[in-house]
């Protein structure tokens, strides 16, 4: 491997023989190196290749490796290897980047005593369960690892990394627009209905996993598959309650979010939203009895 620049001591970007880009890490290999010159295999640690990423991407990722002490990026891909095994995913080298970057910064407002609100935070949690846990574990292991204890809120912020990483969201920003969203439909659906979900029913993770899905559809355009009029007008009549509330959804993201979505979508939507309404239904009953 050659030198094509020094990022900082620790940190090279290199070159194999078939002018593959690398990321090498390692104690003091960066301490006098010069482009051209051969890379001592003795001190190289890590080795990240950089495989589909863009020019932009390439330079984005040297500038934060100039800017970001070692301990970061250690404690980040500590972190990622975690969650790649729990989630069973793989995240690239603009994850550790990015999560290193957060962690960086995180500490900083740590040390600056500066508290940052995150009024997402229970909503998060509530979501997306299995990222916040991420988040919550990351934390554990940058006390353990750094021996600086994080705010609480700083997990859903790291899990929010984890989530629009795994969930083709094409940023965090669009991940909390989101979560934002589907924290305002799912409480149209319980206003309508006068209960509280159970968060903790397989029901809901499917509202959720669809919600998500429904909303990128009408970000990206995509539409669902056709469904006939027999089928249409046999949910509308059978789920009135649902297709009322699924009405009074599709109205709330004309006004507040200018979105339009068909009447496909929506009675698609009718059918994930009865299915809440059956479950409580049903439980009601079986309390009853």
């Amino acid at each position: 491997m050659h030198i094509k620049q020094r990022l900082n001591n620790n940190v090279v970007l290199v070159e194999d023989d078939s002018k593959q880009p690398m990321i090498v890490m390692g104690k003091g290999i960066g301490y006098k190196a010069y482009p051209g010159h051969v890379v001592d295999p003795s001190l190289v640690e890590r080795t990240f290749v950089l495989k589909n990423e863009m020019k932009s991407e390439i330079d984005r990722v040297k500038a934060l490796f100039k800017e970001i002490p070692i301990e970061y990026i250690l404690v980040s891909e500590t972190i990622i290897d975690q969650a790649e095994k729990k989630m069973k995913a793989e995240f690239g080298l603009s994850m550790l980047v990015s999560l290193a970057d957060h962690i960086c910064s995180a500490v900083h407002r740590k040390q600056k005593e500066i508290v940052m609100a995150s009024p997402l935070h229970w909503d998060i949690k509530q979501l997306y369960p299995t990222e916040a846990k991420l988040g919550e574990e990351a934390l554990a292991i940058i006390h353990a690892t750094l021996g600086i204890e994080l705010d609480e809120t700083e997990s859903t912020a790291i899990a929010m990394h984890f989530l629009s990483s795994g969930n083709n969201y094409e940023s965090i920003q669009q991940a909390m627009n989101f979560t934002k969203i589907i924290r305002d439909i799912l409480a149209i659906i319980q206003y309508h209905f006068q209960f509280e979900i159970n968060q903790n029913s397989l029901t809901f993770s499917r509202l959720v996993s669809h919600l998500q899905y429904f909303l990128m559809r009408q970000v990206k355009g995509i539409k669902v598959m056709n469904m006939s009029d027999e089928m249409i007008r046999l949910v509308i009549q059978q789920y009135q309650s649902s297709f009322q509330c699924a009405e009074k959804i599709m109205n709330y993201l004309d006004k507040t979010h200018q979105v339009k979505p068909t009447l496909e979508e929506e009675v698609y939507l009718t059918m994930h939203i009865e299915r809440i309404h059956q479950v409580k239904e049903d439980h009601e009953v079986e309390t009853s009895e």
